[in-house]
């Protein structure tokens, strides 16, 4: 059998301007969809996770709907959110529980209903297949676990047009549906950085579960891989020592590389190393706990360490744009340390429980059992409270 060329995998790493562009389209769609559904039947807000009210004042809210559609990440999540719900229906067999109590909720639909229920889940399907192939870090983007990422991809096209043909419900629903999400966006507060908690908040996969030490040191690379690692890096402005730290190659060649790419020398100085710096504002411990968590979820999917920090910075500068607070060098720093050492963790809030990244060494020391993270507490402001990015 043919095996797959290293370059398919190197360009699951970043997220390119047409992919985000299909995102931001389907954000739309799919809303439109739902908004659609609750006003021809309104029992349905319980298993879409919102309701025709919340929905008009979304679309209302042009400015919040264009930043919250704009991001990588699915407005929607799966109806269905286990492996074995979704095996069911791709096999024919006997259907779980949920489906059946998913089932049970459905409206008698009219053929117009049957109609666009029809191609609005194709729709949807096709765009997680799609993300799962293009993506590393679909997951996330998707709002699913690791298990059905991997299952889903795991099926031939074919199969699961066959069993959205089979489908007689929605299957994705609103994703942002917690109490805070709606008091943040009632109070107008809903700005680059409370997006990406409720984003964040959403994502079932955690962070502080997954495997914490990986070695930065002694990378076993390919030169092919350095190759392409170094100039991803460069573009994404890098400095040419933290390239040549974390690859091995030499700093003539890096510093080189950068003056071709951006026509310049690349900065000199010295690089990030304090740890206080990511508590010295909520934005920062936001910034940085995004920037972490995808950095282990990439990990998580088989990435090695220049390929999920690649990949988790990439998709953070799509979400955080002119508004992140963390250059790549930072973004480095701070995997690179969460990775090595224990002078940081990611501890689960005691409202939320979304893991945030909380400091467990003095001078500051922070008890996970009694942490409340930025989000719950409050302290996210909306796009006035934004910074700009210090290198």
């Amino acid at each position: 059998m043919q095996s797959l060329s290293p370059t398919a995998e190197f360009e699951r790493l970043q997220l390119t301007r047409m992919t985000c562009d299909r995102i931001r389209s389907a954000n739309y769609h799919l809303t439109d969809h739902l908004a659609e559904l609750l006003g021809a039947h309104p029992e349905l807000e319980q298993p879409l996770h919102i309701s025709k009210a919340a929905v008009d004042r979304v679309r209302k809210a042009e400015a919040t709907q264009r930043d919250l559609m704009g991001t990588p990440f699915l407005v929607v999540v799966p109806t269905l959110s286990e492996v074995q719900d979704w095996r069911c229906l791709a096999e024919n067999t006997t259907t779980t529980l949920a489906v059946d109590a998913l089932r049970s909720q459905m409206p008698i639909w009219s053929n117009d209903d049957k109609l666009r229920l029809f191609y609005n889940n194709r729709h949807y399907i096709w765009l997680i297949v799609e993300l799962l192939h293009v993506s590393i870090l679909a997951a996330p983007l998707l709002g699913i676990t690791k298990e059905l990422a991997d299952y889903l991809r795991s099926l031939p096209q074919h199969v699961l047009d066959m069993a959205i043909a089979r489908v007689d419900f929605p299957i994705f629903r609103w994703r942002l549906h917690s109490k805070t999400f709606w008091v943040d966006f009632d109070s107008k507060r809903l700005g680059p950085d409370s997006n990406g908690h409720h984003f964040l908040a959403s994502t079932p996969m955690r962070a502080d579960r997954m495997a914490t030490k990986h070695s930065w040191t002694n990378l076993r690379l390919e030169p092919f891989q350095k190759k392409v690692y170094s100039e991803m890096m460069v573009r994404s402005h890098c400095r040419a020592s933290t390239i040549t730290s974390l690859l091995g190659i030499t700093s003539t060649r890096t510093r080189t590389l950068f003056q071709q790419i951006h026509g310049r020398s690349s900065p000199s100085g010295q690089l990030p190393t304090s740890t206080a710096w990511y508590f010295e504002h909520p934005t920062h411990r936001l910034q940085a706990t995004i920037m972490v968590s995808l950095y282990r979820i990439a990990l998580a999917f088989g990435a090695n360490v220049p390929e999920a920090f690649i990949s988790a910075y990439n998709l953070f500068d799509k979400f955080f744009g002119t508004t992140s607070k963390i250059s790549a060098d930072r973004a480095c720093h701070i995997c690179r340390t969460m990775s090595t050492d224990a002078q940081l963790e990611l501890a689960p809030c005691r409202v939320c429980r979304t893991p945030y990244l909380i400091a467990n060494t003095a001078p500051r020391i922070e008890l996970s059992h009694a942490f409340s993270c930025p989000g719950c507490s409050g302290t996210l402001g909306g796009h006035g409270g934004s910074l700009r990015r210090r290198k």
